[in-house]
């Protein structure tokens, strides 16, 4: 038994930086909230904040600069919006990822989330959406049949950064048709 002293929100906020993680190359949820409230760019949140978020999750600078690289490339992608999700288990009310939506109709949840402290990054994309990409920083999350969000591409260098936004237009292209 493990005993922690502090308040109530140190406690909590111990808790979450320690917390094991699932699956640390998922930037998603165990089980992705497919209509979580988000602002876009320029809506609830703007880059400074997303960058404040961004910097104050990271375990490390090299992590938010990459994970801040690949925000700014899927802004660049056009018609892409991105922002946090809601928690109650922090104090900022905010979630420890990021998520990636088209700026269109929503009919689909985000095209991917993207884990701030350590540059996880999970998209709405199957084995089947990837199985003729040869990229080795693919990887794949247990997770029950189907489901959408499998593929996962952890931030871990800068080839990774733009691997991962290749992955980000595949599952844009997915959720337009």
């Amino acid at each position: 038994m493990r005993l922690i002293d502090g308040t109530p929100q140190e406690i909590a906020e111990f808790l979450r930086l320690t917390a094991p993680e699932d699956d640390a190359d998922a930037g998603a949820p165990a089980e992705a909230e497919l209509d979580a409230p988000v602002g876009g760019l320029g809506g609830e949140l703007d880059w400074a904040q997303i960058t404040d978020l961004v910097r104050g999750r990271a375990r490390s600078a090299e992590i938010a600069r990459r994970v801040l690289d690949f925000l700014q490339g899927a802004v660049a992608l056009g018609d892409v919006e991105i922002g946090p999700g809601e928690s109650e288990r922090t104090r900022d009310g905010r979630t420890d990822y990021i998520m990636v939506r088209d700026a269109g109709v929503r009919r689909f949840g985000a095209v991917a989330y993207v884990k701030a402290t350590n540059g996880g990054l999970t998209l709405r994309l199957t084995r089947e959406d990837v199985a003729d990409l040869d990229e080795p920083r693919i990887g794949f999350r247990a997770v029950r049949p189907g489901h959408q969000y499998v593929v996962n591409c952890p931030l871990r260098d800068d080839e990774a950064v733009q691997a991962a936004l290749r992955l980000v237009q595949v599952a844009l292209a997915k959720v337009r048709l």
